[in-house]
């Protein structure tokens, strides 16, 4: 996930402060949250979304931090910085003046909109959501073919979107249990392949889709 696209998720400017990256991160996290939201089958999805933004904008906080502070230092420790008078002449002497009143200091508050909501002001991750939304209910419905073409549509659409990896290993998985009971052992073995090549980073889907994949060999024989 690119930075600029992380600032579009909080819903922040570039030049937004650790605090303020904060303050969008819990007022989305607290809006998506997967308990929150029982009932909307990709509040898991925004709310993963807003964690990995948050995540990644932090981290390169962090960075901007200390490549400042490696700056400084390095200034600091420069041959060419001019090195302070041996003996510095003495100041004339003057009499004390009275004490200056310290000047008004303006602080500057920023302020953080929380009227915009960022990822349904985005048309395409809206889209992407709204979609997920019906793979999810056509997987419900049992409509796995459907369901498969919808989300290998998204996968050429929405290119490395884990998000769409993940919903279309899943949908496979969900096609091939639905072959095992009907005895399209064969079928069902494609389709599995399908399925772990689709998303072999998830340990989980790949250990039940290994699992299944050894029952459809035993049953084979």
């Amino acid at each position: 996930m690119h930075l600029s696209e992380c600032y579009r998720l909080l819903g922040i400017p570039r030049n937004a402060t650790l605090d303020d990256i904060k303050v969008a991160y819990r007022r989305l996290a607290r809006k998506y949250h997967p308990d929150v939201n029982p009932n909307d089958p990709t509040a898991t999805d925004k709310f993963r979304l807003v964690q990995e933004a948050y995540k990644i904008l932090k981290d390169a906080d962090k960075v901007d931090v200390l490549k400042e502070a490696f700056t400084k230092e390095s200034s600091m420790r420069s041959p060419m910085a001019t090195p302070p008078p041996q003996n510095p002449p003495k100041k004339p002497t003057t009499p004390p003046k009275s004490p200056q009143p310290h000047p008004k200091i303006k602080i500057e508050v920023k302020q953080v909109n929380n009227q915009i909501d960022p990822i349904n002001s985005d048309p395409e991750l809206k889209l992407k959501l709204d979609l997920l939304r019906r793979v999810q209910d056509l997987l419900k419905q049992k409509k796995y073919l459907v369901a498969i073409a919808v989300v290998e549509g998204m996968s050429e659409r929405f290119l490395n979107s884990p998000e769409v990896i993940h919903w279309k290993a899943v949908t496979y998985h969900r096609w091939s249990s639905e072959l095992i009971l009907v005895g399209k052992l064969r079928e069902a073995e494609i389709y599995l392949k399908k399925a772990l090549h689709t998303d072999p980073k998830n340990r989980e889907l790949s250990f039940e889709v290994r699992r299944d994949l050894e029952r459809v060999q035993n049953l084979k024989k």
